[in-house]
């Protein structure tokens, strides 16, 4: 086993984790329609049920949404999720068209049929099966054998809810790998993961011992609910953020501190600006720019402008997470 970080380790890590690894996956919510009712499913309710599709944290609601967000990530990768995304098959084939010069992988629920694994190899380089609740496990031995004939890396995608031997022998059968996440807990499914009785420490389920059962798997790998914070999302927000302009400081986190401008009168801001050489990009309701600005900000001060100097995150929300007047 090779240990990575945050409690996270392997034999075997398939390509679309690799790239998860490295920040350069961009997750594709296709859909939050299900047929399923999974206790320990964490979507928020803000997409759970919802025919909506989101490229990250960005609403996707033009084409141009999602390619606006592989550019800004520098995606190597994407991973289609959902919801059940094989219940929206035309829609997922359609993004996989787009993005056709990236990796690609997609979780589902659904045994897929061979006609369904035939369009999908056309495009998809990585399938991964999650049997609802760990149940009725004998079903996904054909699609996974089919699809592994088609070309496409196929396997299982599990949480740490309790043992299931018969996971590990189906993977072990059909050289097919195991990957096993820790269950993280969120606001709607907290209930019910309690209610069963599972340990929770902070926002994860303690799950050691069922973990050790399935590394039984000749090609498996655990990803901690800590790895998705502290490699996967971290390193997904400096790449973001080292695709900004220079003038934007990057934290360590992967957020930005910029100069932040405000106030009715901002043609004027810019003439100051263009004056004294900074570089600044209009936001909706402001201008930002370099910290540096501080030095002139009596300057834009006596224009009634306001000036200050912001922490915020390089997505497409721009979520301000610190904000200093000056």
């Amino acid at each position: 086993m090779k240990r990575i970080e945050a409690g996270s380790y392997y034999s075997y890590l398939p390509e679309g984790c690799r790239i998860c690894r490295k920040g350069a996956k961009l997750v594709l919510f296709v859909t939050g329609i299900c047929k399923n009712r999974c206790f320990y499913c964490p979507i928020s309710k803000e997409r759970v049920g919802k025919d909506v599709v989101f490229a990250n944290e960005r609403e996707v609601k033009d084409v141009k949404d999602f390619i606006e967000e592989l550019e800004l990530m520098s995606a190597e990768g994407i991973a289609i999720t959902g919801g059940e995304p094989l219940l929206r098959l035309e829609r997922v084939l359609e993004f996989l068209k787009l993005a056709k010069d990236l990796h690609s992988h997609l979780y589902t629920s659904i045994p897929a049929k061979e006609d369904v694994l035939i369009k999908l190899s056309k495009y998809l380089d990585e399938i991964r099966f999650h049997p609802p609740e760990l149940k009725n496990v004998k079903l996904y031995r054909e699609p996974i054998r089919i699809a592994k004939k088609l070309g496409i890396e196929a396997g299982f995608e599990i949480p740490a809810i309790r043992f299931e031997k018969e996971i590990v022998d189906i993977a072990n059968e059909l050289d097919a790998f195991l990957n096993v996440n820790q269950l993280e807990v969120s606001e709607t499914n907290f209930k019910a993961i309690v209610e069963r009785g599972y340990k929770v420490k902070d926002y994860y389920v303690e799950c050691d011992e069922i973990v050790r059962e399935y590394e039984k798997a000749k090609k498996f790998h655990y990803c901690s609910a800590k790895f998705k914070d502290i490699a996967q999302f971290r390193r997904r927000l400096i790449r973001m953020a080292m695709n900004h302009p220079d003038f934007y400081e990057v934290t360590k986190e992967g957020t930005l501190i910029c100069c932040y401008i405000e106030g009715k009168n901002l043609k004027k801001a810019e003439e100051i600006l263009k004056k004294y050489g900074y570089e600044y990009v209009k936001v909706n309701g402001g201008i930002e720019t370099d910290v540096e600005v501080a030095n002139i900000c009596e300057l834009l001060k006596a224009e009634g402008l306001n000036v200050f100097i912001i922490e915020r995150y390089p997505t497409s929300k721009r979520i301000v997470v610190e904000v200093v007047p000056i």
